[in-house]
C-alpha cells in the first residue's frame, strides 16, 4: 500500500493529518493527496526514517509574450535546510539560467503617450522632465487631443524643464568634482582636507 508525508494540515470528517505524519492510502487516493504541496509520495515499505521519492523537473522559463527559452541550467537550491523540523520537507527555489535567443530585438522603451493620461497626469509626469521630453510631449499633446489645460501650462512647463536641465547640470558638475578631488587625495565632502 503506497504511503504519503503530509506537508501541509489537512482535516476532514473522519481523519485529521499533520505535517509529517505518514499516511497509508490505496494507490488512487495516494495519487490525488501527494501533489507535493499537501503531500507527496514515501517509499513503500519506508519507516518514519526513509528518504522521501522526489522528482525534481526543471522549471519551463516562457517570457510575458508566450516565448519558451531554453533552460541552461536549474538548481534547486533549499531554504535553511538546518531550521526545518524533522520529518519536514525543506522548502527551496529554483535558480535558473536560460538562453536568450539572438534573433529576439532588445525591447525598446515606450516613449510617454499624453493622449493615454489625463491632464494632471501629464502635468505630473512633465513637472519631472527635462526641456528636450517635455518639448517633445507637448507637440504631441498638440496634435493629438490639444486640451487647454495643458496648452496654458506650456510656458510654465517649459520654464521648470530648463531649471530641471540646470539642476542635474549642477549636481553631475558636483559629482564630477567632488570624483576628481578624491582621486587626488582629498575629499571635499569632509570640509578640512588634509594631505
Amino acid at each position: 500500500m503506497p504511503r504519503i508525508r503530509i506537508l501541509e494540515a489537512i482535516s476532514g470528517a473522519d481523519f485529521s493529518w499533520q505535517p509529517g505524519d505518514i499516511v497509508d492510502l490505496a494507490e488512487e487516493q495516494a495519487a490525488v493527496w501527494a501533489d507535493g504541496h499537501r503531500a507527496e509520495r514515501f517509499e513503500d515499505g519506508g519507516s518514519a526514517g526513509s528518504e522521501v521519492q522526489r522528482s525534481e523537473v526543471a522549471p519551463v522559463v516562457i517570457t510575458a509574450d508566450g516565448m519558451e527559452l531554453t533552460v541552461l541550467d536549474a538548481v534547486l537550491v533549499e531554504e535553511d535546510p538546518d531550521g526545518t523540523p524533522e520529518g519536514m520537507s525543506v522548502a527551496g527555489r529554483w535558480s535558473v539560467t536560460v538562453a536568450w535567443p539572438d534573433d529576439v530585438p532588445p525591447v525598446e522603451p515606450v516613449a510617454y503617450d499624453p493622449d493615454e493620461h489625463v491632464s494632471r497626469e501629464v502635468l505630473a509626469y512633465l513637472a519631472g522632465v527635462g526641456e528636450v521630453e517635455a518639448v517633445r510631449v507637448l507637440d504631441v499633446e498638440a496634435a493629438g487631443q490639444n486640451r487647454a489645460g495643458i496648452a496654458k501650462e506650456r510656458d510654465t512647463v517649459l520654464a521648470a524643464a530648463r531649471a530641471n536641465d540646470e539642476a542635474r547640470a549642477a549636481a553631475d558638475q558636483e559629482d564630477a568634482e567632488l570624483a576628481a578631488e578624491a582621486s587626488h587625495g582629498g575629499d571635499l565632502r569632509d570640509g578640512i582636507e588634509t594631505r
